[in-house]
């Protein structure tokens, strides 16, 4: 389907939607990620959220987007509307099935060749790239020299600061990520932590490095009864705490049954419930994986029966469950963002979370919930206790946490994104900041 008809099929007002026709378009490389899957299932996860809401953003403010991805299923469309200005275009490169990450590296060539076919195709020019993802950077950098346009890169995880967090390093993936931070126009960091790791890590020159938070949908997470979903699942007279995420080692959910299992061997803890929501990241793979591993683990001792594998949860239903716990918690090894905490919060439910990444900068330690240093599982025994054991403590952390949640929106981090391509494009004054706007974390970078 082409975009008109997309469009048209959509049921909106064409003249009144559609973008501006004499603006070209900003060409969004994301090669294995798809904004339109399900959130919670494989790989999928905070990046596509934030491409999608960005990209939705960026047209109702009349900057168009085309998302390229790989066609990972057979029986997907060519192209599919993501809002009215936004499309994804799935190109036929390497076989249309999921493949494990690493082996789409050998498939950038194809996939730039793929992007500069179909842009010709359709006489479509484009004023700027931004990819997302390290595979997209090796795309992006083929499709500057073709089309002589600025490039804008995304990265949402780092090789080296995984590595820094005892995770195997990556060696050739971290050489790839040192080469386009040197050669990209400009570096778009979540956090300002991940823009510190830019600069320690792979020094990135500061005048290159923006940072663009994301935000949370506060019409999709706001505070509700949840009663009728706690008595579905029989969790009346239960405290809950929760968790949601891929699993992988990444997120460290070892360390909440480590710390799980601490708990329920105290007296006062007798009610208490572990919800795991989220599934094998799986990568491709096949077989066992960490969740058969964590399944294990909660079976043995103290733990059995206090802990439920909900499996994958669509997005729209996380709200429910973040809404019906008495904590959250992110036991991630590192984040770039944390979307999970942030969700949280806008629910109102407390966070305990790794003092890591971006999550030192989504929760306030002590008043939005409480930061972990290290993997000890009694210190995050003993932190989850000090949240569910004072309801006073808890209902106050809760009422920061929806106050905090709101200083993070799509509309900033879209306004910010968007002065970014316009200060690239020419469209900003050639006096105007190197990201285009003021932000009081970016003088802090680079003035060391």
């Amino acid at each position: 389907m082409r975009p008109l008809e997309a469009w048209l099929a959509a049921g909106v007002d064409t003249l009144n939607s559609m973008p501006d026709p004499g603006r070209q378009a900003v060409a969004v490389i994301s090669v294995h990620a798809s904004p339109l899957s399900e959130l919670g299932r494989g790989e999928n996860g905070g990046m596509n959220l934030a491409i999608r809401r960005v990209c939705e953003g960026l047209a109702e403010r009349g900057v168009p987007t085309d998302v390229f991805v790989r066609r990972d299923d057979r029986s997907a469309p060519d192209e599919q509307l993501i809002a009215p200005g936004s499309r994804l275009v799935r190109l036929p490169v390497g076989p249309p099935a999921p493949i494990p990450k690493a082996e789409v590296r050998r498939l950038c060539d194809d996939f730039a060749a793929a992007v500069v076919r179909h842009a010709r195709s359709e006489g479509r020019r484009y004023r700027i790239v931004h990819a997302h993802y390290w595979h997209a950077g090796l795309v992006a950098e083929q499709l500057r020299s073709s089309w002589d346009v600025p490039w804008v890169q995304s990265f949402h995880t780092l090789a080296r600061t995984k590595a820094r967090a005892g995770l195997p390093l990556e060696e050739d993936r971290a050489e790839a990520e040192a080469a386009l931070v040197e050669n990209a126009d400009r570096l778009v960091a979540a956090s300002v932590s991940e823009a510190k790791d830019l600069i320690r890590l792979y020094r990135a020159p500061r005048d290159r490095i923006c940072v663009a938070q994301p935000g949370v949908d506060l019409r999709l997470f706001e505070p509700r009864d949840t009663s009728a979903v706690r008595r579905s699942l029989g969790l009346d007279g239960n405290r809950v705490v929760f968790f949601a995420g891929r699993l992988e080692p990444l997120k460290g959910a070892d360390t909440l049954l480590e710390a799980a299992q601490r708990l329920v061997e105290r007296p006062e803890f007798a009610d208490l419930t572990l919800l795991v929501a989220g599934d094998d990241s799986q990568d491709g793979s096949h077989g066992d994986g960490e969740r058969a591993r964590l399944q294990r683990s909660a079976e043995e001792g103290s733990l059995a029966g206090r802990v439920r594998f909900l499996g994958a949860v669509p997005h729209e239903q996380l709200p429910d469950l973040y809404a019906l716990a008495e904590v959250c918690v992110v036991p991630s090894r590192t984040e770039s963002f944390g979307f999970v905490a942030l969700e949280a919060q806008a629910l109102g439910t407390p966070v305990v979370a790794a003092a890591v990444g971006g999550l030192t900068e989504v929760v306030e330690d002590g008043v939005t919930g409480v930061l972990v240093p290290g993997r000890d599982a009694s210190r995050w025994a003993d932190a989850i206790a000090s949240v569910l054991s004072d309801p006073e403590r808890r209902g106050a952390m809760g009422e920061a946490a929806r106050q905090r949640a709101t200083t993070f929106t799509w509309a900033r981090a879209v306004e910010r994104v968007g002065a970014i391509y316009a200060r690239l494009s020419g469209e900003a004054t050639p006096s105007a900041e190197p990201c285009g706007y003021d932000d009081e974390a970016v003088e802090l970078l680079r003035a060391g």
